[in-house]
């Protein structure tokens, strides 16, 4: 037995106090005598001699004596071993650091049972009832696997209790689990002088890195919500992708496809309905192979549908994955997609390319618009075979991309030179990133000549062809060849060249859908001050937009990743909004994407049978033994010197 508390001891000083009370005389009752003739003669002794006597052995005096033993005993705070922790269970005399690693992953919104409560819910109340067990001096930290992991922490009793409130009160988070980031963060949270305990409470779906889990340095325990029943309880059906592409005929229809998983043990039959913006336009049903079996079903959808919904009709323990939601054809070109601004007195070639990227919003002008060319709004400025004049392009403060410049233009350039040919080409740059050059032939192109901090990309004997450079210190690339006197456009080279050009240029658009748990990234507009992302629920996160980037062209790249918007709270599925604002508050458009609960990793429900073990490892590894657990007595003790000071009362 060990005192946790020592200085509890100090209170025995009131036994003594105690005794000297019991040694006192008391104060005589008055009594009535008829003569006090004889009180002299009978020699008393003086009242200052008889104040005190020897300490009365006296039941009162005893049990007031056991009472403060007792009392200060428990002060002390006496520790047992095992050998009489049955005196006091639940009380622990040794403070602890309990980590609580709670599954917050979509997976856990699954049913067990019908009617029952979901594996999120049996889990929450796990970790509450592991909360309520904690007493004084001990830490606990929560720590919730989702999308955005949330961490909190508690030290004394208040904290505990809003901790609990709070875990009480928490939404399922979505999304997926990282269990390796949650073990290294456990494994970083060491304080001293207590004893720390991890568990991890899941649906068991889940893996963990053996050298994540040795370096945790403390015992992990694993509790499985819900139990760990077998694949055939938690077999479950999801739509994992769903995806269109155009018509090979040009007709503006669409290609769907929609791919339904089995994650159950058996082959099983699944119905699938397809919802066009809320009417069933479609049914198909398919044998799908048991454990992980994939199939397809593919539909060809009409133009003008903006929202397309799949339907798994066959209930399961997973309700979440049985339907996706996709945004079709123009619902997928975002009102906030980048905006190009084609200059160009003969559209030809170059326009119907830009036309056909995904995503972008294209206005064509001629080159005598001014005005047009230097208005707010464009995210980048195309200019085909033509240049403003000094004057206009003074104004313009955009990306821009120069096809076929004519001489004279902001480029230094001489005569026409002879037909060129290719013999440099910068490999592994992104703008020739599936561009392949090879039989591509050119008419007489002018010679260009490289200005200080440009980067030539694909160049000739007599100067470039392709090459970044700057223009009113903003990111440029100039194409100096024209597309309409060369095979170019019709080589597969052309269109993907321009898009890379384009990626290079002007920030991305929105995307139609976002998988499970994964970051939305996008590059917001030139206009663009803050960002307001609406989730399905209606909760709104509002994001600031950097600073105008204004770098060199070499830093092209980097000047647009400055401005990215990343929003990683995608655990919900449903559709959300994005929409930009400018500084004055003004609307600047609007755009939705779509996260769909169904993901091959997410919506496999079945338990890893090797995670127990996997997580056992962490007990050995640079850890000590486990210290005896103590327990505390004091409640024992203040129970009995409640009982004895009653006991003297009524003696």
């Amino acid at each position: 037995m060990t005192l946790l508390a020592p200085l509890g001891l100090a209170a025995l000083i009131a036994a003594p106090v105690i005794i000297l009370f019991h040694m006192r005389h008391t104060t005589p009752p008055r009594r009535p005598v008829p003569s006090l003739r004889f009180w002299a003669a009978a020699n008393p002794r003086p009242a200052e001699e008889r104040r005190l006597r020897r300490p009365p052995l006296s039941l009162p005096l005893i049990l007031q004596l056991v009472a403060v033993a007792l009392i200060a005993l428990a002060l002390a705070r006496p520790a047992t071993a095992g050998q009489l922790a049955a005196l006091a269970p639940g009380l622990h005399g040794e403070p602890k650091h309990l980590l609580l690693l709670l599954d917050g992953s979509t997976s856990m919104e699954a049913i067990p049972t019908p009617g029952g409560l979901t594996r999120w819910e049996t889990a929450r109340a796990e970790a509450l009832r592991r909360l309520d067990a904690l007493r004084e001096g001990d830490v606990a930290t929560l720590i919730v696997m989702g999308t955005r992991p949330l961490t909190l922490t508690a030290s004394d009793q208040a904290s505990r209790v809003t901790l609990r409130d709070r875990l009480a009160a928490l939404p399922l988070p979505g999304g997926r689990a990282d269990l390796d980031a949650a073990l290294a963060l456990a494994g970083d949270l060491v304080l001293p002088n207590l004893e720390r305990q991890v568990v991890v409470i899941t649906d068991g779906a889940v893996t963990a890195d053996p050298a994540v889990v040795a370096g945790v340095n403390a015992p992990v325990e694993l509790s499985i919500a819900g139990g760990a029943e077998g694949d055939a309880e938690r077999a479950n059906l999801a739509i994992v992708t769903m995806a269109t592409r155009p018509s090979p005929d040009g007709s503006g229809a669409l290609g769907l496809s929609v791919s339904v998983a089995n994650f159950g043990p058996e082959e099983v039959s699944a119905p699938v309905t397809l919802l066009g913006d809320g009417l069933e336009i479609g049914h198909g049903e398919v044998p799908i192979a048991g454990n992980g079996g994939v199939e397809s079903l593919r539909w060809t959808i009409s133009p003008g549908i903006a929202e397309l919904t799949a339907r798994l009709d066959r209930p399961d323990t997973l309700m979440a994955d049985n339907s996706a939601m996709l945004l079709p054809g123009d619902a997928a070109s975002a009102a906030i997609a980048p905006h190009i601004l084609l200059v160009s007195d003969r559209p030809g070639a170059l326009a119907r390319t830009l036309s056909a990227i995904d995503n972008v919003q294209l206005a064509i002008e001629p080159s005598d618009n001014l005005a047009a060319i230097v208005s707010a709004g464009h995210d980048l400025v195309v200019f085909d075979r033509a240049a403003p004049p000094p004057a206009t392009l003074a104004k313009l403060h955009t990306p821009t991309l120069w096809v076929g410049p004519p001489v004279g233009g902001p480029f230094a350039a001489t005569a026409s030179a002879g037909s060129p040919r290719i013999t440099k080409v910068r490999a592994g740059d992104p703008l020739l990133d599936g561009v392949d050059l090879a039989g591509a032939t050119f008419s007489p192109t002018p010679v260009f000549t490289l200005g200080a901090g440009d980067e030539e990309i694909v160049g000739t004997a007599d100067g470039p062809l392709l090459y970044r450079t700057t223009v009113n210190d903003q990111p440029a690339v100039v194409l100096t060849i024209d597309p309409e006197a060369s095979n170019l456009p019709k080589r597969v080279a052309f269109p993907v060249l321009v898009a890379n050009l384009v990626a290079a240029l002007a920030p991305e658009g929105v995307p139609a859908s976002v998988p499970l748990g994964a970051p939305l990234v996008y590059t917001p507009g030139a206009s663009a001050a803050t960002v307001t992302v609406t989730s399905p629920a209606g909760e709104q996160a509002e994001l600031r937009v950097a600073g105008d980037a204004t770098t060199s062209a070499s830093g092209a790249t980097r000047a647009k990743d400055a401005r990215d918007i990343v929003y990683s709270d995608t655990g919900t599925a449903g559709a959300y909004t994005v929409t930009e604002r400018d500084a004055a508050g003004n609307d600047l458009g609007s755009a939705r994407f779509v996260v769909n609960a169904g993901h091959p990793r997410e919506s496999d429900l079945r338990a890893n049978p090797g995670l127990a073990s996997e997580l056992a490892a962490a007990s050995g590894v640079e850890v000590t033994a486990p210290r005896q657990e103590q327990v505390d007595l004091w409640p024992i003790l203040a129970l009995a010197a409640l009982m004895v000071i009653g006991t003297e009362w009524l003696a």
